[in-house]
């Protein structure tokens, strides 16, 4: 497995793993898919992007999105946890690019929601 060697973009699903964690905390990891949601400009001045994880579990509280039922057609199913934006290190992680979309509408929202901006 090779580390990233190219910046990533809003819209990008890539699988990463952002382990390691401390036991018994409720953030996601294991090698799973994330929504990069920072633009390339940022991206290419440094190691991090700002991603939100998905989950297969079902989530039913106001800043989770069901990808599956609302998201753009894509092979990346599940519910986006917009609560857990987060930066991850692609620079020194193993990535795979999974595939390119849009991010929703309603996702910028909860993010604005999250870091309390309009």
């Amino acid at each position: 497995m090779a580390l990233s060697e190219l910046p990533y973009g809003r819209g990008d699903i890539i699988l990463v793993s952002n382990d390691s964690k401390p036991k018994n905390n409720n953030e996601q990891k294991g090698l799973r898919s994330w929504l990069v949601v920072s633009r390339k400009l940022l991206n290419e001045n440094g190691p991090f992007v700002w991603a939100i994880p998905f989950t297969t579990t079902e989530r039913e509280y106001p800043l989770a999105y069901d990808w599956t039922k609302k998201g753009p057609n894509t092979k990346t199913y599940g519910t986006l946890l917009c609560d857990q934006l987060v930066t991850l290190d692609v620079t020194h992680r193993w990535t795979k690019l999974v595939e390119q979309t849009v991010v929703p509408t309603e996702v910028d929202l909860m993010i604005q929601a999250v870091l309390g901006y309009k």
